[in-house]
């Protein structure tokens, strides 16, 4: 294998690196604007909320109408908003953790084949008596690929903790509101006796 075989196998690989590249640098946009608009929309529907309530308080006639329009019904209201919002905003996290996923494995595979496959063109074409080089080439090429499997673990390992944290979020966040809706209810109970 010549110079120019050996730069054109490190040119092929490094192609397909580079539309990886793209593929990934492609879906972190797209999901960077799905949560732009997904904000864009919560921000637009919780001003237009606190518009209406703003002008409800203002057309109320006594002061126990006002205190009324502040209850737990409206906070209900904003905590489904919210609820709602975060279910949005962790289907897009999952969805962006699945491709960034997919598009690492396939990167993964084309890595170790395109290596494989030089290394083993390499080796067809060595010159005689390059054995003992052939064979720790091949070793640390071995070494190299091990290291790739890592990486392909790690990231899978870093997926699931994304999609944990998350739940957990989403989780605590639901915690929260329920913890506020029970704290009003006592309230709302001693104004009706």
């Amino acid at each position: 294998m010549n110079q120019d075989q050996v730069a054109a196998k490190l040119s092929q690989i490094q192609s397909k690196n580079l539309e990886t590249v793209f593929s990934l640098s492609e879906a972190a946009l797209e999901n960077a604007q799905k949560l732009v608009e997904l904000n864009y929309d919560a921000s637009k529907a919780a001003l237009l909320n606190a518009q209406e309530n703003i002008q409800q308080v203002l057309s109320a006639k006594d002061p126990k109408q006002v205190t009324e329009l502040l209850q737990a019904d409206t906070l209900q209201d904003v905590g489904n908003q919210a609820i709602a919002h975060q279910r949005k905003v962790t289907k897009v996290l999952r969805e962006s953790g699945k491709e960034f996923a997919d598009v690492v494995e396939a990167s993964i595979e084309q890595a170790q084949a395109g290596m494989q496959d030089w290394v083993n063109t390499l080796a067809a074409n060595a010159p005689a008596g390059s054995d003992v080089f052939v064979s720790a080439f091949k070793t640390s090429m071995n070494s190299v690929m091990q290291g790739i499997e890592q990486f392909r673990e790690a990231s899978k390992d870093a997926l699931a903790t994304v999609e944990k944290s998350a739940d957990q979020a989403f989780e605590a966040f639901q915690g929260q509101l329920a913890q506020v809706k029970k704290a009003a209810a006592p309230a709302k109970a001693r104004k009706a006796a």
